[in-house]
């Protein structure tokens, strides 16, 4: 009687521990499962830039002083040595005056001397300090008219007048080295960057670029990586590039852009939502909705999926939200969508 009462409680404990075991499976929360996409997939380095003219000079002055002229105004067309501004020269002006007459004395002393010499009737020594004196005022007139013309505000390259930067006006005090105006084509424009020093082995000469700026939103402009610094910045810690762009771009000199330089860029890529990427692994279901664990070579995310470079298979179906308790081998309710 004992052992069929035995008998009796395990095959309650056995269906009751069955029962609830379908009870739980059949409430279990429903695991969505989506098959891999195929779409782009893109790996890109971020930077920051402003656009500017490919050849381009900030022109200062080279002494302090007050403006006594300006000749151009923004948007003017310069040639190169062309003068921009003029400052007031009148001391430098009057030693230079000063230093010609000195210099016509000792043309006209050193050439009496000369002939004295020659008639013997002065020394080699009194011939020689007056070429000394000659020399001596020619070097000084020479040093003086370069003073002079340190004056005189020149373009350093053929362009336009991009900017004024100080909106000069006559009596205006300048500092030397101060920049006045800033030359440059600009209808030959590209975007100066600045790229992180970790990603600078990974750009190159000819990679796309693509840019955004404020003035065209929703746009992305292209362009193709021209220059790289050989020597960065270790302060900023980064390395400046130049982004050629198109003749016909709109963008403006003196823009600031974003910039996202294209790596790799893959067209038909396999895709997997970033929701089901889990520490590096992604889960999938067999046939008979049994849980397996991937850990396959993942690519770039762009926040909404992950490219899956190796070890997916495109017919997999993988779970889009995989819960923490799950587990390997676990039999799992699934609803497939898609394919």
């Amino acid at each position: 009687m004992t052992r069929s009462r035995w008998i009796i409680g395990v095959g309650l404990v056995a269906l009751l521990v069955s029962g609830f075991l379908i009870f739980s499976f059949q409430f279990q929360t429903s695991l969505v499962v989506i098959q891999p996409v195929r779409g782009p997939s893109v790996v890109a380095v971020y930077a920051t830039g402003t656009v500017e003219p490919v050849h381009v000079a900030r022109v200062g002055a080279n002494v302090s002083g007050r403006i006594e002229q300006v000749l151009v105004q923004e948007g003017d067309t310069v040639v190169e040595g062309e003068v921009l501004a003029i400052l007031d020269n009148r001391e430098a002006g009057a030693a230079v005056r000063e230093l010609e007459a000195r210099l016509e004395y000792a043309t006209s002393d050193v050439e009496r001397y000369r002939r004295l010499f020659r008639s013997g009737n002065t020394s080699a020594a009194s011939k020689d300090q007056s070429e000394a004196n000659f020399r001596s005022a020619e070097a000084a007139l020479e040093a003086a008219r370069v003073r002079l013309q340190e004056h005189f505000v020149r373009a350093a390259i053929s362009g336009d007048v991009m900017r004024s930067e100080m909106q000069l006006d006559v009596g205006d005090l300048v500092t030397a080295g101060k920049v006045l105006f800033v030359l440059g084509n600009p209808s030959h424009l590209w975007v100066e960057a600045e790229v992180d020093e970790e990603d600078i082995p990974r750009v190159l000469l000819g990679q796309k670029a693509l840019i955004r700026a404020d003035a065209f939103e929703g746009q992305a402009l292209e362009g193709r990586i021209k220059e790289i610094t050989p020597f960065g910045d270790p302060i900023a810690r980064t390395y400046r590039v130049h982004i050629a762009l198109p003749e016909d771009t709109p963008l403006l000199a003196g823009m600031t852009t974003e910039l996202n330089i294209i790596l790799r860029e893959e067209l038909d890529a396999l895709l997997v939502p970033s929701s089901a990427v889990v520490n590096g692994a992604v889960w999938t279901v067999t046939g008979d909705d049994v849980a397996v664990k991937n850990v396959p070579t993942l690519g770039p995310i762009d926040g909404t999926f992950v490219e899956v470079l190796d070890g997916l298979d495109e017919s997999a179906w993988v779970i889009r939200e995989p819960t923490p308790d799950l587990r390997a081998g676990d039999e799992v309710r699934v609803t497939r969508e898609g394919r």
